[in-house]
């Protein structure tokens, strides 16, 4: 198999659904409705000699709790929720919020509370109209406990998440656990089940032009192979998730174009594209945003150079998964994908963190650090690039460092990356436009 990121359209656009707030929200309070409404279908069951033992005036003060406890809990978590929401846009960066919206303790805390909210409800009206009876009763109270013991465990999960929620060091951990994982799901199919597409598609190729400005979030990969199948032709992918398309880009080449008038469409459809890019298929996107947050960090204003090497730290471990040159697992044979560049993910991450701690030796030794490690870890995948970044972030250095001892430091830091990338592979002039860029 090609792997998770060859997901249809509609399992992709029912994941981005779940991921929703009101979605968890929504379920839980049917849940709560149902529960409440469950015993009431109970009722016949339960034998005479246990009806009575539980009377109305035994559950409806518990029920009354639940239902003021729980509507006043649920204000109070969704007021931390804003302004945690708030801390992590304004100390770290706008685009890891969204990991926040989507934590998963969170919204099941809140889907809990209003699920309990709406089940005590319920249990009054139907308490108040006398719809139970006597085995209801009994149901209802058996019921409350279980609903009383999940509420408990719910407070406690919650209490725990709010000592870390939006501080950041939750966001950085969350940021880069975000891109860990796309980026292993990129390597375990590189090209998305298709062929590598390396360099420009033929000359006598057609171009199918991006129908709006937007993001690519998902390809299916399945709908194009079909397609391609189908027509007898061959397509070539022109974009990848997070790339940002616009009404004069290509999202495919054609061997040729079909007669069938709604091809073109056909075609489209496979592409989801969103206004803002996503961790979810798109690593590249995960290392931006954890540059961003050390970027933030190394403002005049904000003046936190730890934070910033803890960024790139980071960016270390998640860049350490990418260890071997991936090989393809072509699934797709008439479909052809771009993969990633080794040039594209160092340039996207570490680079503007050189260039905004140019002043600072603690960061810049930190950055040079993190590309000897990652030559020493893999050489193929990492020496050129790592090299030729190794040698810009020197420059930065050298404009921004003022103590000569600074810079030499910084210098033979740099003189190791080379020199360890070219131990193992020999390296062409620095300044050759033609070297060869590493990619998936």
């Amino acid at each position: 198999m090609a792997g998770p990121h060859t997901i249809g359209r509609l399992r992709f656009r029912l994941r981005e659904l779940m991921e929703k707030l009101w979605v968890r929200v929504t379920s839980f309070a049917v849940l709560g409705l149902a529960t409440a409404l469950a015993a009431f279908a109970l009722r016949p069951l339960i034998p005479d000699s246990l009806a009575g033992i539980v009377g109305a005036d035994a559950i409806e003060p518990i029920l009354q709790i639940i239902a003021s406890s729980m509507l006043t809990v649920t204000t109070f978590s969704l007021s931390i929720l804003t302004a945690a929401y708030a801390t992590a846009s304004s100390g770290s960066t706008p685009r890891a919020v969204q990991l926040l919206v989507r934590d998963g303790v969170s919204q099941t805390v809140l889907a809990t509370f209003i699920g309990a909210f709406v089940f005590s409800l319920v249990g009054l009206i139907m308490l108040q109209t006398q719809l139970y009876g006597d085995g209801g009763r009994v149901v209802l109270f058996a019921v409350t406990l279980v609903v009383i013991l999940i509420v408990i465990v719910s407070l406690l999960r919650w209490i725990n998440r709010l000592g870390e929620l939006g501080l950041i060091g939750d966001n950085l951990t969350r940021v880069e656990q975000a891109a860990e994982e796309a980026l292993v799901a990129r390597l375990a199919a590189p090209w998305l089940g298709g062929n590598p597409l390396r360099g420009p598609p033929p000359a006598s190729s057609v171009p199918i032009m991006s129908p709006e400005v937007g993001h690519v979030r998902n390809c299916d990969m399945q709908a194009l192979s079909d397609l391609a199948e189908d027509a007898g032709i061959l397509i070539y992918v022109m974009m990848q998730p997070g790339d940002l398309v616009h009404l004069s880009s290509p999202l495919f080449h054609v061997s040729q174009r079909p007669a069938d008038p709604k091809f073109d469409d056909r075609l489209i459809a496979c592409v989801t594209l969103r206004r803002t890019r996503s961790f979810d298929q798109d690593p590249r996107f995960g290392l931006a945003v954890l540059s961003e947050i050390g970027q933030r960090a190394l403002s005049p204003a904000v003046n936190d150079p730890g934070t910033a090497q803890a960024v790139t730290i980071c960016m270390l471990r998640v860049l350490s998964r990418w260890t071997s040159a991936a090989t393809p697992e072509v699934v797709h044979p008439r479909v052809y994908v771009p993969g990633l560049t080794v040039e594209q993910m160092l340039r996207d991450s570490l680079l503007p963190l050189s260039r905004d701690g140019a002043g600072m030796v603690e960061v810049q030794r930190t950055l040079q650090d993190c590309l000897l490690a990652l030559v020493q870890l893999s050489p193929p995948v990492f020496g050129r690039a790592a090299a030729d970044l190794s040698r810009e972030m020197l420059d930065y250095a050298r404009n921004g460092l003022s103590l000569a001892v600074d810079i030499e430091e910084i210098a033979n830091l740099s003189g190791q990356v080379y020199a360890t990338c070219d131990a193992v592979v020999p390296l062409t002039p620095l300044s050759n436009p033609e070297m060869k860029k590493n990619t998936l």
